[in-house]
């Protein structure tokens, strides 16, 4: 297996940003911010309309924000986005934003970083139909494991981040049982990525090490699809 970079940590999805070198950290940013993406010279972002902050009035715009910035070398990942049922908009302008956001996935070849709530059945059929094509990692993942074997079946990755440390969580049993590549995160929790590697390489028993070494192997593989 190729060895992650000496001393780097993959953070595949936060919204604190870090200037710690030993890092790399993909910074979320949604277009309704409108602003240049990312922190530094070489930050990387993720960036796209995340579902809790578009509508029917303002979705053209940041789809247009989003168009004009999607080719970015430091644009790593469109998202997040996807489907909220608690707190997005009519769920038909959901699908809406979330393929029009597939398609500039495919046109720059970038993955997508995936938010789900309770609405993980407009989600898999998504899978069936484009995961060949399109990496798509659903982010911070703290549902069954049934779910996440039924995720990944549908060509779905996963990323688990600080739920991950509660020892009866979904996120950690799910962690245990999968069988396939998978991120880790922090998402906006306060918590250091290094604790979340040092908790996913005791809920599946390696070394931190080869925690570090299967997470850059998950990052090339999307990279590569």
């Amino acid at each position: 297996m190729e060895r992650q970079p000496p001393n780097q940590w993959l953070d595949i999805h936060t919204h604190r940003g870090t200037a710690d070198t030993a890092i790399r950290a993909i910074l979320n940013v949604s277009a309704y911010e409108a602003g240049e993406p990312g922190i530094g010279t070489d930050q990387w972002v993720s960036l796209g309309l995340h579902p809790w902050y578009f509508t029917a009035e303002n979705v053209n715009a940041q789809l247009a924000v989003l168009e004009s910035k999607a080719g970015h070398s430091r644009v790593k990942l469109i998202g997040e986005c996807g489907f909220d049922r608690l707190r997005g908009p009519d769920m038909r302008l959901q699908h809406r934003a979330f393929r029009s956001q597939i398609d500039l996935a495919l046109t720059y070849g970038k993955p997508l970083i995936i938010h789900c709530v309770k609405a993980f059945d407009e989600l898999l059929p998504y899978g069936g139909e484009y995961a060949s094509r399109l990496p798509m990692i659903v982010h911070g993942f703290n549902k069954s494991p049934q779910l996440a074997r039924q995720l990944i079946r549908h060509g779905f990755f996963l990323s688990f981040g600080s739920a991950i440390g509660r020892e009866r969580s979904n996120a950690s049993h799910a962690l245990q049982q999968i069988d396939a590549p998978f991120f880790l995160e922090t998402d906006d929790s306060e918590a250091d990525i290094r604790a979340i590697y040092e908790r996913a390489a005791f809920l599946r028993n390696v070394t931190v090490d080869e925690m570090k070494d299967a997470i850059f192997a998950s990052w090339k593989k999307i990279r590569l699809i």
